[in-house]
């Protein structure tokens, strides 16, 4: 019977964790991927190498950075729902967590080399992900993600083949290649006038 309470008390919280380590996860990719453009741009590529060629501690300082920053952050986000504007406080929460994480994730990835020269860095790092990879078992061992997983592939599914009915629909009445005659249209118009 207590394990049966036990179960039902705690399946809030697992439905958060799966929640927040499935936007976390994403989140970290996503950024990965975005920051990863940055480097075509002369200024940010030259900063970039300037922060890869850092010493193991200055690579550490600047790693830490971002979180010391948005510390500042937070305590206004805080302040902010205790003064009467939740919105505007999980607004400020959200938007620092997204901008932290795209920053750490792209920190991590310039100074992970200099990094991992440091033996307490290796054996915090290994730790930690040892600890991350057991909560994440746990986790999916529960019935709780089993839900989450079947709800985000059935989401996912519903999301493409929306896109694929769109697409088809697009394309299928010809509306893509009566776009693209009225936008070169408009384009000739364009340049005949300036010409």
């Amino acid at each position: 019977m207590s394990h049966k309470i036990r179960k039902y008390l705690l399946a809030p919280f697992i439905y958060t964790a799966a929640l927040l380590l499935l936007f976390e996860e994403w989140l970290w990719n996503a950024s990965k991927r975005v920051l990863a453009r940055l480097p075509l741009i002369p200024f940010i590529a030259r900063l970039e190498s300037w922060i890869g060629n850092f010493s193991p501690y200055a690579a550490l300082a600047i790693f830490i950075l971002p979180t010391l920053l948005l510390l500042p952050v937070k305590i206004l986000a805080l302040l902010s729902i205790t003064h009467g504007h939740p919105t505007l406080g999980l607004a400020i929460i959200v938007t620092a967590k997204v901008l932290g994480t795209a920053l750490v994730a792209r920190l991590y990835a310039l100074t992970q080399k200099a990094l991992l020269t440091l033996p307490w860095f290796v054996r915090c790092h290994d730790a930690v992900l040892r600890f991350k990879d057991r909560m994440i078992a746990q986790l999916r061992a529960t019935q709780a993600w089993r839900h989450v997983e079947a709800g985000m592939a059935t989401f996912t599914a519903a999301r493409r083949n929306w896109w694929r009915g769109i697409k088809a629909r697009w394309h299928g009445n010809g509306q893509g290649n009566r776009l693209m005659r009225l936008i070169k249209k408009y384009a000739a118009r364009r340049r005949d006038r300036s010409g």
